[in-house]
């Protein structure tokens, strides 16, 4: 079964409106002056989300809306469903606004205490709105459930270090994790164009999620020309 690659850029808290509108400008002058990343997603062999801070999901939407193969991802999701939670950004608030949605990454579960409960609710409130989530898990010890496509290993320890895990763990992994063979199976932690090609050449590994090297919309495009 041969599955889409996905690259996604998170920027997590880390642009302003300024940089961001730079970033879009630039990385769309690269796709018109190097049409390879653009026949990828033509084509369907590739999938570009782009995962900003929630103020600019609408802006960039509309300013790739002309590009096939690149849409916008939400950092996060509520787990509520809707109410008087004042701060809260609900899945059916984002469902206009986002195609898909990461849920469980590392930094959300320790930073901000996300359960296993939470994160399951996250997810069944991005399918009950058309959201796709993209689950991130760390270890055996994180469920995988069975309604989500795209799955996200990440080694915390690798994370913003800029020192990737080793591809023979990575697969250790996967098969520890039991990851469907139907899944999208992703990379995440200090993925970069330096190292993007050992992991994809396993035939295992189905695109990254990356964090610092996805700010420079040169690299991250260099990692698309790479996918």
């Amino acid at each position: 079964m041969i599955l889409v690659k996905y690259l996604i850029a998170n920027w997590k808290a880390q642009a302003t409106l300024s940089e961001m509108i730079l970033w879009i400008e630039t990385f769309r002058e690269l796709l018109h002056t190097d049409h390879t990343v653009q026949h990828k997603l033509e084509k369907k062999e590739l999938t570009i989300i782009i995962c900003p801070p929630f103020p600019y999901l609408l802006y960039i939407k509309n300013r790739f809306q002309d590009v096939e193969g690149i849409t916008v991802g939400a950092q996060t999701v509520s787990h509520i469903k809707e109410g008087k939670y004042t701060g809260e950004v609900t899945a059916k608030a984002l469902k206009d606004a986002a195609t898909f949605s990461i849920v469980g990454h590392s930094e959300r579960r320790s930073n901000f205490h996300e359960s296993e409960d939470e994160i399951e609710r996250k997810v069944s409130l991005c399918n009950q709105y058309h959201i796709e989530p993209i689950l991130c898990v760390r270890s055996e010890n994180d469920t995988i459930y069975e309604d989500v496509k795209i799955v996200a290993f990440e080694t915390v320890e690798a994370i913003g270090t800029g020192k990737n895990e080793d591809v023979a763990h990575v697969l250790e992994m996967k098969q520890k994790m039991k990851v469907p063979a139907e899944t999208s199976f992703l990379y995440g932690g200090s993925a970069d164009e330096e190292n993007m090609r050992e992991y994809l050449d396993t035939g295992e590994v189905h695109g990254f999620i990356v964090g610092t090297a996805s700010l420079d919309p040169r690299e991250f495009f260099t990692m698309a020309q790479k996918m």
